[in-house]
């Protein structure tokens, strides 16, 4: 488990402070792991009013906000899920999740036949990976 904590500035002691704790889980430890490495790139900028700790627990990533007022504290976690919005978009393109089926080419071949059959239109499809059809410059028969 790995913790990281901003400096919370001269003062530790955090006595009457608002504290929230978001569990976000990932498909993955591995995915939680690459969204904490993300997110803890960017410091608080009022480390003196607001703390942050970011650790990972198998599969969720635990964020844990401490601030001076509910206001900072309303400001800083919108702040922290849209930047968790920004990083799970770009590691659902990146990083798929592992339990997704990858279609074999035998499965491919039959959806194509099927749409074909379905529209009528035969042969005009074409869903193979191969460089033939859009966008390769060769035309399909």
């Amino acid at each position: 488990m790995t913790n990281i904590q901003n400096d919370a500035g001269p003062s530790t002691s955090r006595e009457g402070w608002h504290t929230t704790t978001l569990r976000i889980p990932f498909h993955t430890p591995q995915h939680a792991q690459i969204a904490k490495q993300a997110l803890e790139v960017d410091k608080e900028q009022n480390a003196v009013f607001v703390h942050r700790e970011l650790e990972v627990q198998g599969d969720v990533l635990i964020a844990t906000y401490s601030t001076t007022t509910i206001r900072l504290l309303r400001l800083s976690t919108n702040s922290f899920l849209s930047s968790l919005d920004l990083v799970v978009r770009s590691m659902t393109s990146f990083a798929p999740d592992p339990s997704d089926r990858v279609i074999s080419d035998e499965e491919l071949e039959k959806i194509r036949v099927e749409a074909n059959r379905s529209t009528g239109a035969e042969g005009s499809i074409e869903l193979r990976g191969d460089g033939v059809g859009a966008g390769s410059g060769q035309e399909v028969k």
